[in-house]
C-alpha cells in the first residue's frame, strides 16, 4: 500500500497515491437509421456480439426508452475503441459520451471557513 497521510481539518485519511484515471465510461450508442428504427426490434444476442467483436468485454449494456444503447467500458483503451465505433455487426451507429454520467459535483464544506466572507 502507498503512504497516506491525514486531511486537514477533517481527520479523514486520503490516499497519496491513489491512481485516477479519466475518462469517459459512459457511451450512447445510437442507431443511423432513415425511417427512425431503434434497438428495440434488434436482437440482443446481434447487439452483445457486435460489441464483443469490436471492443471487447464491456461492464455493462442496457438498452433505454429511446432505444438507443447506453455501454459502460472499463478501461481507456475500450473507451477509444467505442469512440471510433461507426457501425455494430451491419447497422451503422453513432457514439457520443453521455452528458451526465461521465461527470461529477459536490459541495465541499469545512465548519472553520462558516464565518469566512466569500471574497477570502
Amino acid at each position: 500500500m502507498g503512504k497516506r497521510k491525514t486531511g486537514p481539518f477533517s481527520g479523514q485519511r486520503i490516499e497519496s497515491t491513489s491512481k485516477r484515471s479519466n475518462f469517459p465510461t459512459y457511451f450512447i450508442i445510437h442507431r443511423i437509421s432513415t425511417s427512425n428504427e431503434t434497438f428495440h426490434n434488434v436482437s440482443p444476442f446481434l447487439v452483445e456480439k457486435g460489441i464483443t467483436s469490436s471492443v471487447g468485454e464491456v461492464k455493462s449494456t442496457k438498452k433505454l426508452r429511446s432505444g438507443d444503447l447506453l455501454v459502460e467500458v472499463e478501461s481507456p483503451m475500450q473507451a477509444k475503441l467505442i469512440a471510433k465505433l461507426n457501425s455494430l455487426s451491419t447497422i451503422p451507429v453513432t457514439v457520443n459520451p453521455h452528458a451526465t454520467l461521465n461527470s461529477s459535483e459536490g459541495v465541499i464544506s469545512c465548519i472553520e471557513l462558516l464565518n469566512e466572507s466569500v471574497e477570502k
